[in-house]
Parts: C-alpha cells; sequence; structure tokens
C-alpha cells in the first residue's frame, strides 16, 4: 500500500509516495533515503486498473475543453466526476481530488492511480513547474492520435491474412477430418494397394474422425496459446523474439519502434523535460536490442556528445535521422525535428506493411490451394485408377 510521507530534504520539504506495509515502515523508509521525516498519511489503495472502464482519450479531451474554458483543475475534476456514470472511475476521480485538496500535484495524484502511462504523467509534472498544462494535454492528445492511427494501420494490414488463414485452416480440417473418412470407406472396399501419401492422409482422416475431443482440446490449446500470446506481456515477449528473426517483420518491427521513440522523444521535450531524462522515459517503449543500443548512447551523451553522434552507428539512427537531428540541435529545435523524423519513419512504415501485405497475401492464398490440390488429388487418384480398371 502507499503512503504519502511528508520529508524535510535539503532546506526543503517534499511529499514522498512510499510503497509500505504500515505507516511505521514507510517513515523508516523515507529516513533510508536521508529525509527528516515531519508526516505520515495512509495512502488509498487504488482499484485495479482492469476494474474500471474508461476512456482515457475522452477524459483527456474533456479535461482540456474545460481548462480552456477557464476551471482550475479541482473544478474540472468536481465537474467531471458529477458527470461520470461509471462508478469505478468516478471513485478514481473522488480519489484524485482527495489528493488534490491534500496538497498533491496533479501529477502525482494521476500516478498514484496506476491507470495513466508514464508518458502523459511526465509531461504533466513538467508543466507544473513550467506551466501549460492545456499546452501539455493538447500535445499528448495530438501524439496519442498519431500512434493510434499507426495501430490501426498495421492492424488493418493484418486482419484480412488472419480471416485467409483460419478459413483455409477450417476447409482443409474439413476435408480431412470430414470427406476424406467418407473416401476411405470407398478404398477399403475395392481392396486395392493405395499410395504412401493416400495412406497418410487416410490415416490421419480416420484419426481425428474417431478422436474428435482429441481435435477439440488441440484447438482449445492452440487458442489459449494465441490469446496468451497477444494479451499476456510475457507472450508478446514471446511472440516479438519470434517475429524479430524474419527478416521482412523485423524491419517493420524496427521502423515501428524507432517511430514510437522520436515521436516519444519529442513529446516529451515539447513538455520541457530534459533530452537525458526523456531519453531514460523513453527506453522503456523500446524492444531489447534497441533499449541496448540507447542506453550506450546515453552513456555517450553523459560524456558530453550531442545526440547525434551519441546515436550514430547504431540502428536508432535511420538515413535521414543524422541531418534531420543535427539541424535541430544547432537551431534549438531538437523536439520538432524528432517531430518530423518520426513523419517521415510513419511513412516509412506506411510503405513496408503494404510491400509485406502484397507479397504476403498471394503467397499465402498459394500454400492453401497447393495443400487443399494435394488431399484433393491424393483422395481422386486412387479413385480414378479403380473406375480405369473397371472400365478396361
Amino acid at each position: 500500500m502507499k503512503h504519502h510521507v511528508l520529508v524535510a530534504m535539503g532546506g526543503r520539504t517534499t511529499w514522498l509516495d512510499i510503497e509500505a506495509p504500515t505507516l511505521e515502515a514507510a517513515a523508516a523508509e523515507a529516513r533510508r533515503g536521508g529525509g527528516r521525516v515531519l508526516r505520515v498519511e495512509a495512502g488509498i489503495e487504488a482499484s485495479a486498473p482492469g476494474r474500471v472502464r474508461f476512456s482515457q482519450t475522452v477524459f483527456l479531451q474533456e479535461t482540456l475543453t474545460l481548462l480552456k474554458a477557464g476551471l482550475n483543475v479541482v473544478e474540472v475534476l468536481e465537474a467531471l466526476e458529477r458527470k461520470e456514470r461509471d462508478g469505478g472511475f468516478r471513485t478514481v476521480l473522488g480519489r484524485i481530488l482527495q489528493r488534490l485538496r491534500e496538497g498533491a500535484t496533479f501529477s502525482s495524484a494521476l500516478s498514484e492511480q496506476g491507470l495513466f502511462p508514464p508518458v502523459l504523467v511526465a509531461g504533466i509534472a513538467a508543466s507544473e513547474t513550467a506551466g501549460g498544462l492545456a499546452g501539455t494535454l493538447e500535445r499528448y492528445l495530438e501524439y496519442d492520435g498519431r500512434l493510434e492511427q499507426i495501430r490501426r494501420k498495421v492492424s488493418a494490414s493484418a486482419i484480412y491474412p488472419l480471416l485467409l488463414l483460419l478459413v483455409g485452416g477450417g476447409v482443409i480440417l474439413f476435408l480431412i477430418g470430414y470427406v476424406v473418412p467418407r473416401f476411405a470407406t470407398i478404398l477399403d472396399g475395392s481392396g486395392r494397394p493405395v499410395s504412401a501419401g493416400t495412406s497418410i492422409l487416410l490415416a490421419l482422416g480416420q484419426a481425428i474422425s474417431g478422436h474428435p475431443w482429441v481435435l477439440a482440446m488441440v484447438l482449445a490449446a492452440l487458442g489459449a496459446a494465441v490469446a496468451w500470446l497477444v494479451t499476456q506481456p510475457a507472450g508478446r515477449r514471446v511472440l516479438l523474439r519470434g517475429a524479430m528473426r524474419i527478416p521482412v517483420l523485423a524491419g517493420i518491427l524496427v521502423t515501428l519502434n524507432l517511430s514510437r521513440f522520436y515521436r516519444t522523444l519529442a513529446l516529451l521535450l515539447n513538455s520541457g523535460i530534459p533530452l537525458f531524462t526523456a531519453l531514460g522515459m523513453v527506453r522503456g517503449i523500446l524492444d531489447p536490442v534497441r533499449a541496448d543500443e540507447l542506453t550506450v548512447a546515453m552513456e555517450r551523451l553523459r560524456a558530453g556528445l550531442p545526440l547525434s553522434e551519441a546515436l550514430m552507428g547504431s540502428s536508432m539512427m535511420p538515413p535521414i535521422a543524422d541531418s534531420l537531428l543535427r539541424v535541430g540541435e544547432r537551431s534549438g529545435a531538437l523536439a520538432e525535428m524528432s517531430d518530423k523524423l518520426a513523419g517521415f519513419l510513419d511513412a516509412d512504415l506506411d510503405r513496408q506493411v503494404e510491400t509485406f501485405s502484397r507479397l504476403f497475401e498471394p503467397l499465402l492464398m498459394t500454400v492453401i490451394g497447393i495443400v487443399v490440390g494435394a488431399i484433393v488429388v491424393l483422395m481422386y487418384t486412387p479413385i480414378f485408377d479403380l473406375v480405369g480398371n473397371i472400365g478396361s
């Protein structure tokens, strides 16, 4: 459980959020950090994110509209709490309001809920010192909208191949599990020998037809494995490692990673967050290889090199990046150049996804057609031989 501890440190007082089972443990943890504990308050246990149904985009858009109308943050949240229909999110808004009335910052109150992304919280925290909360929310909404467009394009390009795979697999399974056993009865009655391929096909068909529950269990296990790969973080990491071994998919994933990296970096820099801090935050959205490269680049940056030279020689520097980053460093517009670079990468990603779709979809149709054709040939060849012998 999180506790709120007021400490004096370096001539200043500040509130710390410390995860600890008791108030005494939270105070002891704060003292170990070198602060003098002035006050300890019990925190409120945040609800699990999965139990709260809300649209982050709608919440931020409504907050931005009310801020532009002249309301302060507390008044905005009070208005949103009154209109909120979902009980879970209304409780979240109530907790945020309580923390604001206790003197906490808006960013720390949001962070405690575990519902909002660190990039958004960091941008709001920077705006609290530099001013311009409405501008920060506006930039974040634009950033989130662009990422959503990319996700939709990638998802849309994957829908047709997945449907084709499901339909083709269903047709193949129907032929093997239902049609082939019927042909097996005819061939067994003829007493004629069949080829090795036909024998294997007949045996597979009879096994599936004779043990439907085994097939159902295998399909259920396969569905559960796919669901785990798609929905669970560990499964997505396994899926990502597998995809990175396929050259075409690896190129798409690297471009997607770099686009998110430079767009998120631009958002954080525009919010007033220092470059080194922003890079440390953005590292969390990268795949392991790019994250390691960024760690090395950050060490070079710490040694005094500019960002363009710190990233030199890594996959974080696509061909056009060097020129744009150098211009941004010379003109003091690194955030703007990072955003432009993300735009170039988005266009490149569109081309890569379109090329992959044009190549993969015909290839998948060809493979399914070959498999279905092979099944038909293996089934009908013995029948044609039998009819030919009867005719002669």
